[in-house]
């Protein structure tokens, strides 16, 4: 019998970004796919943001998701046993299925690139590749201006997150995170 491999699910959006002028959250539907079709170029300066409508906190069935202030994720990584309900439930595809020891990882989606990215959001990646310059194991590309690891080059040594600028990789244990 193959042995499963542990899975745990990542939000990849620490939000951040400034809501739209004339748009309230305290006003906004408890669901993202109602969000989304109420205001289809979003509600926020990055589009490519969390919603925080809740759509993945209601699919969870083990409440492994509630929503933060300001309406990001958190995960609750004890009762996660990584099902995928809320990757499913995310029209923004921000929620990932990644191995259960990944520990460092980039948390944001903006696909805007530098000065761009940083108006849109105080937690965006900026694109500037220093964490692809200061990777080891080459482990780290930037892809449509965010930084992507390869878990099976990644030794885990958290220098991409040491470098980052903008706080954007993060290491889950808290070793490296501000």
């Amino acid at each position: 019998m193959a042995k499963r491999i542990k899975k745990k699910a990542y939000v990849r959006c620490r939000g951040g970004s400034p809501l739209r002028e004339g748009i309230d959250r305290s006003s906004l539907p408890a669901d993202c796919n109602a969000i989304k079709g109420k205001y289809p170029d979003g509600i926020a300066a990055c589009i490519y943001g969390c919603l925080g409508g809740g759509s993945c906190v209601s699919a969870c069935r083990l409440k492994a998701i509630s929503l933060e202030d300001g309406g990001t994720p958190a995960l609750d990584e004890d009762k996660c046993v990584g099902c995928g309900l809320c990757v499913k439930a995310c029209p923004q595809g921000l929620i990932d299925l990644i191995l259960a020891d990944a520990n460092i990882q980039p948390k944001c989606s903006n696909k805007y690139i530098g000065k761009d990215a940083r108006a849109a959001c105080v937690n965006s990646c900026i694109a500037c590749r220093l964490c692809e310059k200061n990777c080891p194991a080459d482990a780290v590309r930037v892809a449509d201006n965010i930084a992507v690891i390869d878990p099976a080059k990644c030794i885990r040594c958290g220098m991409c997150a040491v470098k980052c600028p903008r706080g954007v990789i993060r290491d889950l244990y808290g070793i490296m995170t501000d």
